[in-house]
């Protein structure tokens, strides 16, 4: 098998250093290309010099795997839309508006777009649906979602993506059954979805999605111990997307379930 030529977007990122580690260990992959947003006084990484340019970086790789800001990652977009490369997104708070834009650009090149590419997490969001439509019309949800004290954005884009699943078990819209805000103190509510958040340590990721009612109660969590297990995610995703021309897919189809 020919190596799949990949260029990273956030090279210096948490993210970006995991995503390179597993390229490198990959039989199947090779870095040609690391790209920071902001200038720096590291030179390369991985024997690769950093570059700053978009267009001349991309035209290098067969794919390109962004986790980096909904800012750049937009400009990822253009830029693969222009040269017509693949591209894998897994930068998180993204708005509606944004992720419009990258549904417009999967017309023409394709596209992975997860704010987790976890495969435990990716289970969660199926078991989470499901459990919907069994438990939530006479119950409460609860989405816990822990996180180290640096990430920014609460709720994260994996706990929205469990609400969707639960709000999708009932063919409903999210807006409709939560308020969608980081709340500080737990509290049930019947037919509603609350978001508790947490941002302390050095927490990779936790978490859980609780039903409960007047009987009964069940709880789905996932723990991550390390952020391997999202750049793993992200290159399985690259090698599942290197045979697609185009369309707008997540680790749903990449995986295979739901």
């Amino acid at each position: 098998m020919k190596k799949i030529k990949l260029a990273v977007v956030g090279c210096l990122g948490r993210m970006g250093k995991e995503i390179i580690k597993e390229i490198n260990i990959s039989p199947n992959c090779e870095l040609v290309s690391a790209i920071e947003v902001k200038k720096t006084t590291i030179k390369r990484i991985s024997k690769i010099e950093i570059s700053y340019d978009k267009k001349v970086a991309f035209s290098k790789a067969d794919i390109i795997i962004d986790f980096s800001t909904p800012k750049s990652s937009l400009e990822s977009v253009f830029y693969a839309l222009k040269l017509k490369k693949k591209l894998i997104i897994g930068t998180t708070g993204l708005n509606n508006s944004q992720i419009k834009k990258i549904k417009q650009a999967s017309k023409k090149i394709s596209i992975v777009f997860a704010p987790n590419m976890s495969i435990g997490i990716n289970l969660l969001l199926l078991l989470a649906e499901q459990a919907s439509k069994i438990f939530f019309s006479d119950s409460s949800a609860e989405i816990l979602d822990i996180h180290h004290k640096y990430k920014k954005d609460a709720p994260s884009g994996t706990a929205l993506a469990l609400g969707d699943a639960i709000a999708r078990g009932q063919n409903k819209l999210l807006k409709k059954i939560s308020n969608i805000k980081a709340n500080k103190s737990r509290k049930k509510q019947l037919n509603r979805i609350n978001f508790y958040c947490e941002r302390k340590g050095n927490i990779i990721g936790e978490h859980s999605t609780i039903f409960t009612n007047s009987k009964e109660q069940i709880e789905l969590k996932h723990k991550g111990f390390n952020r391997s297990i999202y750049a793993a995610g992200a290159i399985k995703a690259a090698l599942w997307l290197s045979n697609k021309k185009k369309g707008f897919f997540n680790m749903f189809n990449v995986l295979g379930i739901g």
